[in-house]
């Protein structure tokens, strides 16, 4: 049983995951319209729809307000919000799964006879799952940085579903791959560019050899500046792409609020009695550990100091990026650095220790 339980929870999320990279804020999710098939959207949508009609074909969802959660959630009209959704979603995906890894384990017991297993007790229950999971999907879509028509999507998971898909399942990865490996990339690559030299025109922004951009706002103590690579620095720091968007920070009121609530619930020790923080802690890392824009720009200041940094994708987390980051993205980092702590070589009776 905990094995099959398993797989259906991996794929529920899974069809969430899916369609959820590079958060944030400004939507590109539009209803669009039936005047021209948008091929992206469509095959989006045809993803989704082959992962439901094959992988999640055993959980017999009421596609309505799956779609209706999905298509509501994605243009910002959502009746409950991500926070309620995932409530619900959360309370009622331990008990469906179970009946459904017990319903799998019958269907493979060809020699038994019984009543087949009712996967969801009640049709309250079935409408309630749908729509939570159809509202996930649609918030993950709403914060993709994919220009989607919602018209499209819909079409291409609906009819894709249904058997009568425009795309073969072929086609549809053959596309997405294509986009997402070759056509995004390149057009994050332009547009980071353009921003760059639009940074590089501001007051006071300097341009080191390595292409980094950087604004010293407060130089600090450059007596002890960083100037090994192992050196440690402590940190203060909040990070936005090209549109100003925030996507990681150590002060908790720049955290984007899915990460705000995390810390709530899994670090209750860290606020007051009225939920409010009580101090922000600094973040330590050797130089040698971090994203080379941070590696050089962390020795232009000292303890003190500030530094806005202008970083090009090559500099950061280049042509692969990752679940937060574009490919080729050029990010901004805004760093108070409060300490820095000069390597030391390691003693030579330390060296003879490591090595044994």
């Amino acid at each position: 049983m905990k094995r099959i339980f398993n797989v259906a929870v991996v794929a529920l999320i899974a069809g969430v995951m899916a369609v959820s990279c590079f958060n944030g804020s400004k939507s590109m999710v539009t209803k669009g319209d039936s005047s021209k098939l948008d091929t992206l959207s469509y095959a989006m949508g045809a993803n989704l729809g082959e992962f439901l009609s094959t992988r999640l074909a055993d959980l017999p969802f009421n596609y309505e307000q799956l779609e209706k959660g999905l298509q509501s959630a994605a243009l910002g009209k959502a009746k409950w919000s991500a926070e309620q959704a995932q409530e619900v979603f959360q309370s009622l995906i331990g008990p469906v799964n179970d009946r459904f890894g017990q319903l799998m384990r019958q269907k493979q017991d060809t020699t038994a006879v019984a009543e087949p297993i009712e996967v969801f007790t009640s049709e309250g229950e079935r409408d309630s799952l749908s729509l939570a999971y159809g509202i996930n999907i649609g918030n993950d879509l709403r914060q993709g940085r994919f220009p989607i028509q919602m018209h499209w999507y819909m079409k291409g998971e609906q009819q894709t579903r249904n058997g009568e898909g425009l795309m073969s399942s072929e086609e549809i990865a053959q596309f997405l791959q294509n986009y997402f490996m070759v056509v995004y990339p390149q057009q994050e690559q332009e547009k980071s560019e353009a921003w760059l030299a639009k940074m590089e025109k501001k007051s006071g922004v300097q341009k080191s050899e390595s292409g980094l951009l950087y604004k010293v706002v407060k130089e600090g103590d450059v007596s002890r500046s960083a100037t090994d690579d192992r050196d440690e620095v402590t940190v203060h720091y909040t990070g936005r792409d090209r549109d100003g968007e925030i996507f990681d920070s150590s002060l908790f009121e720049n955290m984007p609020k899915q990460r705000q609530e995390m810390m709530r619930q899994y670090q209750p020790d860290a606020f007051d009695e009225k939920g409010n923080i009580i101090e922000n802690e600094p973040v330590t890392f050797p130089l040698n550990r971090v994203i080379a824009g941070w590696t050089e720009g962390m020795k232009l200041v000292g303890p003190g100091g500030k530094i806005i940094l202008y970083i090009p994708a090559e500099l950061a987390y280049g042509a692969r990026g990752n679940q937060a980051i574009a490919p080729n993205a050029a990010l901004e980092f805004e760093v108070e650095l409060i300490d820095v702590k000069p390597f030391e070589e390691p003693k030579a009776e330390e060296k003879t220790e490591a090595a044994e």
